[in-house]
């Protein structure tokens, strides 16, 4: 074989042999053929050739990532601020992981940990990049307030921009080496046209069911679009704060995750691992105002191994030094077992979807006292409670079921005997509800404890069959706690309903001021109204001096009764009952369910006094 000359060009002093019969070699080589020379490449194309090492996704955002928003803005990334979003974000680009789904209350920085992972793949691992939001006005203004000043204010990213203002608009970002491409989940044609590699689903349970009305859902749409990049390097996060169970997240929490993680904080006293739980967060017996206790400060957490008492500062130490580790399954032998941590399961487990839980009690800008007031004022509001489920717990809301367990009505008993009033200086007063019947009254009194929780206990209950006997109970009758302190009912609702309307009008202006008769409707604007009475019904026959009638949306005060059934009876607000209340009472507290409609009902007329009682309490 013919020996052929050879061009030695040195790269610093390693020679690279170049054969100079190749057509591509110009001329002016051909001719310096057996000579060395030395090329000294510039730092930016030696910057190509250098192969780069891996960077863990946390470590590259403390050097590159401007925080643009919110209270830190124009400061540089710290993990420390947000110490459990940095393993999420790592293991988001664990080899096997496919699927990243973020369970999250409002403002614990998921949206930020994933526009990171982005500002990451656009310097580390580039490739097409799709956000879907809700609506077209969020995806706006995301790119316009998030993601285009994430770039421009890193120099790392900002070096990507192409120069020209129109590359960065708020449908489309273009860079030099790749696309971000902002969508929203009514937008079919622009979910459906793309080969995607990385895509954000950002708040999917507020996305419509369909993306239109001829296609499938927004998500299915968007995960459709990796299908090029599904046995290689694709990325979907899934982040949302939950709605029900139903909803999009939950359902790819509980039924698509292999796995799902929970952030073990460790005890600044005793050192031990834990879960926090809400449970946990305690305030004084005696106190409860919300707002007293969010402006004075006065929750802590209570460590579960040794009762200390960690205020925000300690609960942030604790959220410092934590991990994340396996949800235990009960039906595994990984619950005997216990769980497991992040990475030693990633790396034995190799899992394509991993699932993540935020609630708001580990975000250093929550405080303890927010939670606890937040919890204190959903007691008497079903959609602030509704809200603190979601938006504190990060848990959907569970509505009542259509029908309750007489066992669960039972277990709200304490050990008073029937007619003892709870001692201590708790009670502000006593109250009754009445439901009238043809042959007779049903009646409970109740006591009512200071401040906003509403808690309450029974004090009496039963039938009498005549004015004057339900005279007697309510009105005559004392009421003693175990200190000898004496309780009258100080205030009657009475069901004047029905076919002795005129008779409870009668009986209502008998006991002016200490009784309103009662109507209960279907659907009002507000929870309750009064109206003004000049007639008996039927009739127009002056009502001697007129009466108030208390009108009520019956649907709003039995849904508030059965949210305060299922509050435990440690609880603050608990509905309780004495030690005598009868198994028959507890099954009329559950003769009704909430319909189809969302309306309460009574099947097969069974008997609903206790309930009704309850309610007009």
């Amino acid at each position: 074989m013919r020996r052929e000359q050879v061009l030695n060009l040195a790269i610093k002093i390693e020679p690279v042999p170049i054969p100079v019969s190749k057509p591509w070699v110009p001329e002016p080589a051909r001719q310096t053929a057996g000579s060395s020379r030395v090329v000294r490449f510039t730092k930016p194309e030696r910057r190509v050739f250098r192969r780069r090492r891996k960077v863990p996704v946390s470590r590259w955002a403390e050097r590159h990532r401007v925080v643009t928003r919110g209270p830190l803005e124009s400061t540089k990334w710290r993990n420390a601020t947000t110490p459990y979003l940095a393993d999420i974000m790592d293991a988001s680009f664990f080899p096997s992981v496919q699927t990243i789904i973020v369970v999250a209350a409002p403002q614990v920085g998921k949206s930020a940990m994933v526009d990171t992972c982005v500002g990451y793949v656009i310097d580390r691992d580039p490739g097409p990049v799709l956000y879907v939001y809700p609506d077209r006005d969020t995806a706006e203004e995301n790119a316009k307030d998030r993601i285009i000043p994430m770039i421009n204010t890193s120099p790392r990213l900002r070096s990507y921009l192409t120069g020209s203002a129109d590359d960065e608009a708020a449908k489309r970002i273009n860079l030099q080496h790749m696309q971000i491409y902002m969508a929203w989940a009514h937008s079919a044609i622009k979910l459906g046209n793309k080969s995607i590699r990385y895509v954000i689903f950002d708040e999917v349970d507020k996305y419509p069911e369909t993306a239109g009305k001829r296609e499938a859902d927004p998500i299915s749409l968007g995960e459709a679009r990796t299908t090029t990049y599904k046995y290689s390097s694709r990325k979907i996060w899934k982040v949302s704060t939950p709605t029900i169970e139903d909803g999009p997240i939950w359902k790819a929490f509980t039924q698509e995750a292999q796995v799902i993680f929970d952030y073990h904080v460790r005890c600044p006293e005793c050192g031990k691992r834990q879960v926090m739980e809400f449970e946990q967060i305690k305030w004084p017996e005696d106190e409860r105002d919300p707002r007293k206790i969010e402006l004075l400060g006065l929750a802590w957490y209570e460590c579960k191994h040794c009762q200390a008492r960690w205020d925000d500062y300690m609960r942030d130490m604790a959220v410092a030094k934590g991990e994340w580790r396996t949800r235990p399954h009960e039906t595994s032998g990984e619950a005997r077992e216990g769980n497991r941590g992040l990475w030693p399961y990633l790396e034995a487990e190799r899992p394509l979807k991993i699932a993540f839980h935020i609630p708001s009690w580990l975000s250093h800008f929550v405080g303890l006292a927010e939670v606890a007031a937040a919890f204190l004022r959903s007691l008497t509001d079903k959609t602030k409670l509704k809200d603190f489920r979601n938006k504190h717990q990060a848990l959907p809301w569970l509505d009542y079921t259509q029908e309750r367990e007489e066992d669960k009505i039972l277990a709200l008993r304490d050990d008073r005997p029937r007619g003892l009033v709870p001692s201590g200086g708790i009670i502000s007063c006593l109250t009754a509800g009445v439901d009238t019947q043809d042959n007779g009254f049903w009646y409970e009194i109740r006591a009512w404890a200071y401040g906003l929780a509403a808690e309450s206990w029974q004090i009496r209950e039963g039938f009498v069959d005549s004015f004057e006997a339900l005279a007697r109970v309510l009105f005559e009758d004392s009421y003693y706690d175990a200190d000898g302190n004496e309780y009258r009912v100080r205030f009657v609702v009475h069901d004047a309903m029905g076919h002795r309307t005129a008779e409870v009008y009668d009986f209502a202006r008998l006991h002016r001021g200490r009784m309103l008769p009662f109507k209960g409707e279907q659907r009002m604007r507000q929870p309750w109204a009064i109206s003004k009475l000049d007639v008996y019904p039927g009739t127009n026959k002056p009502i001697p001096g007129g009466l108030r009638l208390l009108r009520a949306d019956v649907n709003y005060y039995k849904n508030h009764l059965a949210h305060k059934l299922e509050i435990a009876p440690a609880d603050p607000g608990a509905w309780h009952l004495h030690s005598e209340t009868t198994e028959e009472w507890a099954r009329q507290m559950c003769a009704e369910y909430i319909n189809d409609k969302g309306l309460w009902e009574n099947p097969a007329g069974r008997a609903n006094h206790a309930w009704d009682c309850s309610v007009y309490n």
